[in-house]
Order: C-alpha cells, then sequence, then structure tokens
C-alpha cells in the first residue's frame, strides 16, 4: 500500500460575500416521493436541459409487495424556466442514482438508473430514448446467488435491505471498445458491480468485484497517468477512500487505501481542485464531523496533501448532515468549486474556489441558501435558463420539489 501524508490542520473559510453567485428562483418544480438523484440535461435536442430525479420513496420491508418507491420523474424543459411533466418512468424499487450517457447509434442520450432494493429483477434499468419523449426501458440484473448481504440485520437476523443495494454508477467506455460499460457501487454485499457494454442487449452479464468496507459511492478518473480509467470508493463502512487502478481492457486491481478523514463518507469527486494538472479528490462525510474533505493527487495514486472544510462547529452533534456534492467550475473562472446538499440544516452551502495558483491551502468563500420547507437532498449543475450561466438543481426530500439557484 501507498503511504498517503495528510495536511493535518482543519482550515475554514472565508465569510459570505455580499456579492452572492447564486439566487434561488422563485418556481418550485413537483416530482415524486422523496427524490434522491437528479440530472439535468437535454433530452430532446432543443438545447434546454430536461430534470430527472430517482423518487425512492420510503424504504421498508423488501419482503412487502411494494418496499419503496418505482419511478423517476420527467419533467421536459420549456422557454422561460418552465417545465412541462412527463409521464413517470418505471424502475425498480428504491431507485437511488442516475446517468445520463449515449448507449446506442441514435443521437440522443439515455438514462441509467440503479436501484436500491433488488426485487423484481430490476437492478439497473436503461431507458432508451427513442425521440419525441419516449423512452425504451431494458432491465439488468446482478444474480442474488452470487452475493452475500453485509450490512443492517433485523431482530430476526433477516437482512433489512435487499442485495445488491447500489448506491451510486458511471457510465464509460472503460476498455475502449467503443461501447459504454457501467461500474456500480453495490453497498450491501461489499461489491462493484462492471457491466460491460455490448453491441446487443447494451449490456453483458455482471461481474463482481469483491471491495469490503461498503462502496458507497465512485469516482472514475485516470489516477496514475497511464491514459487508462481508474477508479476511487468512498468506503461508508470502514470510513476509508479505495482506489483500484484500471488496465485498459476491464480489468481492476486495488492499490491503496487510506483514512476518509472523517465518519461515514458518503460521496466522492474526482477534479483537479488546484489546476496542477493532477487528479484530486472531494469526499464528504455523512455524519456529526459535517466535514468536506479534499485530497490532493500527486499521480501515481499518491495523496500527499488534504484540506478539511468543517460546515459544523461541533464534531459531536449533527449539524448539516451533507447528502450530497456537486463539483465543478460554477463561477467561469476555471477552478472547480464545491456546493453541498445539508439534509439536517435545510441548506445548500457553495464553496467558492478563490485560488490563483497551485498553492495549498486553498481559500474558499462560502455561501449559503436555506429552504424552510424542504430538505435539500440531492444536486445537479446546468445551465437551466440558457444565459451561459451554471445554475444547480436542488431535489428537496419531504417536499418533493425541485428547487433551482440561478447563477448572477
Amino acid at each position: 500500500m501507498r503511504p498517503v501524508l495528510c495536511f493535518l490542520c482543519v482550515v475554514g473559510v472565508c465569510a459570505t460575500s455580499d456579492a452572492q453567485v447564486f439566487r434561488k428562483h422563485s418556481k418550485w418544480l413537483t416530482v415524486g416521493p422523496n427524490p434522491t438523484a437528479i440530472v439535468a440535461v437535454d433530452l430532446d435536442g432543443d438545447e434546454l436541459p430536461e430534470i430527472v430525479t430517482a423518487d425512492r420513496g420510503r424504504l421498508v420491508n423488501p419482503r412487502e409487495s411494494r418496499p419503496a418507491h418505482d419511478q423517476l420523474s420527467y419533467l421536459a424543459a420549456k422557454e422561460n424556466l418552465e417545465y412541462e411533466p412527463q409521464p413517470q418512468l418505471r424502475t425498480g424499487f428504491g431507485p437511488y442514482c442516475l446517468a445520463v450517457a449515449n448507449l446506442d447509434e441514435l443521437r440522443a442520450p439515455d438514462i441509467v438508473v440503479g436501484s436500491f432494493l433488488a426485487s423484481r429483477q430490476r437492478d439497473v434499468t436503461l431507458f432508451r430514448n427513442i425521440g419525441d419523449r419516449l423512452f425504451e426501458p431494458h432491465h439488468f440484473t446482478v444474480d442474488d446467488e452470487r452475493l452475500a448481504y453485509t450490512q443492517r440485520l433485523d431482530g430476526d437476523g433477516s437482512p433489512v435491505y435487499t442485495t445488491p443495494g447500489i448506491t451510486a454508477l458511471a457510465v464509460r467506455d472503460i476498455n475502449r471498445d467503443g461501447y459504454r460499460d457501467i461500474i456500480a457501487t453495490g453497498w450491501s454485499s461489499d461489491v462493484i458491480v462492471y457491466m460491460q457494454g455490448a453491441i446487443e442487449g447494451y449490456f453483458e452479464r455482471p461481474e463482481l468485484i469483491e471491495a469490503k468496507g461498503g462502496p458507497r459511492d465512485i469516482a472514475v478518473a485516470d489516477f496514475d497517468g497511464d491514459g487508462w480509467d481508474d477508479f476511487a470508493l468512498a468506503m461508508y463502512s470502514s470510513e476509508q477512500v479505495a482506489l483500484w487502478k484500471g488496465d485498459g481492457e476491464g480489468g481492476f486491481e486495488p492499490v491503496t487505501r487510506f483514512s476518509s478523514r472523517g465518519r461515514l463518507p458518503h460521496r466522492i469527486r474526482a477534479a483537479d481542485m488546484n489546476s496542477d494538472g493532477e487528479q484530486d479528490l472531494v469526499i464528504s462525510h455523512w455524519a456529526a464531523d459535517d466535514s468536506i474533505v479534499i485530497f490532493y493527487g500527486e499521480s501515481d495514486f499518491r495523496f500527499g496533501s488534504s484540506r478539511e472544510i468543517l460546515l459544523g462547529s461541533d464534531r459531536e452533534k449533527v449539524e448539516a448532515e451533507i447528502r450530497d456534492i456537486a463539483v465543478g467550475d460554477l463561477d467561469g473562472d476555471g477552478r472547480p468549486d464545491i456546493a453541498a446538499a445539508c439534509y439536517a440544516s435545510n441548506e445548500v452551502v457553495v464553496l467558492m474556489n478563490r485560488s490563483k495558483d497551485t498553492r495549498l491551502p486553498q481559500p474558499f468563500e462560502e455561501e449559503r441558501h436555506s429552504y424552510t420547507n424542504g430538505k435539500p437532498r440531492a444536486l445537479c449543475i446546468a445551465d437551466f435558463n440558457n444565459d451561459n450561466k451554471r445554475d444547480l438543481g436542488v431535489a428537496l426530500w419531504e417536499a418533493d420539489r425541485v428547487a433551482l439557484l440561478l447563477g448572477k
């Protein structure tokens, strides 16, 4: 294992500036129950982003006939930030994560969703975009007989949820054969699910890669500069970051693990935060740490420095409860910024990257946007009003709405 030398000091952020980067849009958009993921992308070619949410609903006993909700909401974009609800798209139970990619010969992007409950043989669903706002569903399953449930059990020793508990996925042509592949986290079973793209049927039979420690989220990037995709995992149960090297042909091997510097790492993103040409990692923690940690890459899977940003004031008390992060250049200055969906504090916290060079520690400027009648659960970045500025889509739990933060 490669050692990781952490830059251990805890650094705050600059006070909120009077000139905030975002403003709230006054209108909220209705979606299905308890949206847990959101994407915004032009699905019909009109240069306006549609909005899709994974509406998880409540997770209940997996032996019940309806252990969770099983649909996506699809809002078609019109001019002037108006949206037209479309028929909901039927998935497996507990749709939990989304990706959009072009998987066929048609030009329109397709939708891929991973479901948390493995009932009805619908662990992964591809909605093939066939035009005119119509989608053709294709369902894929992971063979439960090859999996073991490793997480929560009830009083009778039965699984609280079912295998494999997919919580994140990425769609990439990992083996460079011209077909998009899926790589997903099977949190309940301590596995990575790898599905190679295929000329017929879109995906081959899932392959399982053992990954002990509760893989909760995944970031795919080239971490050693060899031109091939590798991946990093947020290991929820073992509170680690795990790195795996890809060989460019669909094979992966573990390289190293190190502490995530917090409890219950939940989201992980890859970006070059300090513009030094190396991929860095941004990890958020769900528990009372209320922290975001940036690990700065130094090539060949080394992360010699790290920076912790606290969104709360008491490490023993849940104040923010970060449920999602979005990383991207939000103000057009060429530097990746961070936005966090904070469920407990009913806020979206935006951390604007104010660095001018590669030096560490990086300065960040904070702004906060609160929601009194909804709990931010998921985020996406898009230009919703076609003004060439980055906006944020905010999926609000309990309110069952999407709010927009528009770039000024």
